[in-house]
């Protein structure tokens, strides 16, 4: 990101906060304790014969047990963490089958390791300082942040922490080897050449991954100092280019000559650092709004010779499309657009322009030859307290970020503060629902397409594994508007069984399409599934994280709880329908979480009668009386897991087909899954979501 940003944003890190009229939620109770569950992602790129460590992100009520069978030579597993470590094994496909227990039972899944040339088979998922902290983040601001990041988000895949720009600010110190070396007033673990290995350490033993920004180039000292480079016979003025600066950070940084065997070997010394240091992830500033493709190559070679697997990702943005072959060949991630800010951004999420996020998303799914394991990057998430305030960006836009990301799809990176999610219960719901990020985190790894664009409405859609396909609406207007799109336009035959993410709920009555009421600047996803086949939230093998399956406390969706879903979708090998499955589990066919069917004539987002206590089941229904709304009987569940009777609630704006209302601010629905999330979670130890939301609220947004 460029430091002209930082400056130039009175906002960003303590301006003003856009005036929004409050939102209006409805507390309810979390709902069933938590079963153990495994999270994506599924598929874990490897390279042979360098070091390895994979944390098995997992949710359920502590303390949790992990064991795994399959596991190659020189990997081992810890029961008590789930961290998998050691060295990668050779090239191929290892699939394994991981197991996680608690005290009320065990789910199973086969994560696939495949140790070749190309890592981050799915897009990389953490967490970033420059949001929160522009160039200023502390050793202790950091390692608080990525602890939060383990606890609140690691059990749903996020697992890698960045310290981004300037780490070497204010000292600017370097090696006798002209490298940059950690501020020591900022990091004082690094004092006496330890660099950043102290810090890496740390976060190893969290089970995440360790990640550095660096601009692309060589100390201007170093090349005024015509330092000698490591391990080579070169010296930086062989090596840099004293004409080529940045023009938002001119002090600091020569480009370097990356097609001279000098510039390659200041790559390959400074990559050697890194890697003794232990670093994961490098975030390359400067490198692809003009595209620098030596430097690209020198780094991509530095990184190959380092005895280290690190995912490679290039910045800022826009990168050109006309690149794409040599981005295939070395990069994992690439800025697709400029900073993208909550306030005054330099890219805007959506506008009457051709410089909005939209915009470059259009351009990059209209291009052919996207590699699995190579991601367009429309850059971190401005979301949760950044710095001193919150984002700017209402509930509904937000939903439209994370629903944009995930249907691409696209690296997940988180930029608010992850110490400030435990009292942030809408941005943590928002990040942690495991029906969303399963769509980000698909193993098939197959970008969307934009399907249906008319005036500010569109639709896209991707492929998914096991014959699903992912569909997202999207309104951009001020106003609720109609968005439709048949099965014939996306490829669909027959009657699938449709899955409303967002609400955790199982969609009935469309029969030749979609076609929904979509609130004003927000987003709708589903999942369309084969008939009879995998429906529910994704799940793992055995049906481990079937989900959340048709029940839904929240009292009708037209009726959709009654037929208990299309299932859960059962993994690789799977063998049981997990939760939320077609015929077992909480919220199955006939019973579950919320009350299985939660009311008898739920012909809309809810009815205008109170629920009945479910006999065994669950929660009890909880119905919303909605506009339109027929009166609910309450839930009947047969075989749930026990719970008190639901209450009504009340909302405006029901929707007839069950898949979202037509009122204004429609996630409130996800601010109640926070509620039971952050209520449910165990202190200092993994978390996990309830089984289902509880209710949908309409809020008064902006």
């Amino acid at each position: 990101m460029k430091s002209s940003a930082v400056g130039g944003h009175s906002g960003r890190f303590g301006g003003a906060r856009r005036h929004r009229r409050p939102d209006r939620y409805h507390h309810l109770d979390g709902g069933a304790p938590g079963n153990a569950r495994i999270q994506p992602p599924f598929l874990v790129g490897a390279t042979p014969g360098v070091p390895f460590l994979f944390s098995i992100p997992a949710t359920g009520t502590a303390p949790l047990t992990y064991s795994a069978t399959g596991l190659p030579a020189g990997l081992t597993l810890d029961a008590s963490s789930g961290i998998i470590s050691g060295t990668a094994p050779a090239a191929g496909s290892y699939p394994v089958a991981v197991t996680v227990m608690n005290g009320s039972g065990s789910a199973s899944a086969t994560l696939t390791i495949t140790a070749g040339d190309t890592l981050a088979l799915t897009p990389p998922m953490g967490w970033n300082s420059y949001d929160s902290y522009g160039g200023s983040v502390t050793e202790a601001q950091y390692l608080a942040n990525a602890q939060a990041l383990k606890t609140t988000l690691g059990p749903f895949g996020w697992n890698t922490a960045v310290i981004d720009y300037h780490w070497y600010d204010s000292e600017d110190a370097t090696d006798a080897n002209g490298r940059w070396l950690p501020s020591v007033s900022h990091f004082p673990s690094s004092k006496n050449g330890a660099g950043f290995k102290p810090i890496a350490d740390q976060v190893h033993a969290m089970g995440l991954h360790f990640g550095i920004h660096i601009m692309r180039g060589i100390p201007q000292s170093s090349y005024k100092a015509n330092t000698p480079i490591a391990n080579s016979t070169y010296t930086a003025q062989q090596a840099g280019n004293n004409q080529d600066t940045t023009s938002w950070d001119p002090t600091h940084n020569y480009g370097v000559k990356g097609a001279t065997a000098a510039g390659m070997a200041w790559y390959a010394s400074i990559f050697a650092q890194y890697a003794s240091w232990g670093l994961d992830f490098v975030k390359v500033d400067d490198c692809v709004d003009a595209y620098h493709s030596d430097e690209v190559h020198a780094i991509r070679a530095g990184i190959d010779m380092s005895g280290r697997s690190m995912v490679f990702s290039l910045s800022p943005g826009p990168t050109p499309t006309s690149s794409l072959a040599d981005l295939n060949a070395n990069a994992n991630q690439w800025r697709i657009v400029n900073d993208f800010w909550d306030q005054n951004p330099l890219t805007p999420l959506y506008d009457s322009s051709q410089n909005n996020v939209f915009y470059f998303a259009g351009q990059w799914q209209a291009v052919s030859g996207l590699k699995q394991g190579h991601w367009p990057d429309p850059d971190m998430l401005p979301l949760g307290q950044l710095g001193s305030r919150q984002t700017a960006f209402s509930h509904n836009q937000q939903v439209t970020i994370l629903t944009l990301w995930s249907i691409l799809p696209a690296p997940l990176v988180f930029g608010g503060e992850t110490t400030a999610l435990a009292n942030d219960a809408w941005t943590t719901a928002l990040l942690a629902n495991e029906e969303v990020l399963a769509i980000d985190q698909d193993p098939a790894g197959i970008e969307a397409k934009r399907i249906v664009q008319q005036g500010t409405t569109e639709v896209w859609a991707r492929d998914l594994s096991q014959g699903r396909k992912a569909v997202a609406l999207f309104n951009h207007a001020t106003q609720d508007a109609m968005v439709s799109v048949t099965f014939s336009q996306l490829g669909v035959t027959g009657q699938p069984a449709v899955r409303d993410l967002w609400h955790r709920a199982d969609v009935t009555g469309m029969t030749t399409g979609i076609s929904v009421m979509v609130p004003h600047e927000a987003a709708l996803l589903y999942t369309l599934s084969p008939p009879g086949g995998a429906g529910g939230s994704g799940g793992t093998t055995g049906g481990a994280t079937g989900g959340v399956g048709g029940g839904t406390a929240s009292g009708g969706h037209g009726g959709a709880a009654a037929t208990g879903g299309a299932g859960g979708l059962r993994g690789t090998g799977g063998t049981t329908v997990g939760t939320g499955g077609a015929s077992a589990g909480t919220g199955g066919a006939s019973a579950g979480t919320g009350g299985a069917s939660a009311g008898t004539g739920g012909a809309s987002v809810g009815s205008t009668g109170g629920s009945a206590p479910a006999t065994g089941g669950g929660a009890g229904g909880t119905p919303v009386a909605g506009a339109g709304g027929t009166p609910a009987t309450g839930g009947t569940g047969t075989s749930g897991q026990g719970g008190s009777g639901g209450s009504a609630e009340t909302s405006s704006g029901g929707c007839s087909c069950a898949t979202a209302p037509s009122g204004s601010d429609l996630f409130g629905l996800v601010f109640l899954l926070a509620v039971a999330l952050l209520s449910w979670r165990r202190p200092g130890i993994r978390g996990g979501p309830p089984s289902s939301p509880v209710a949908y609220v309409d809020n008064q947004g902006q």
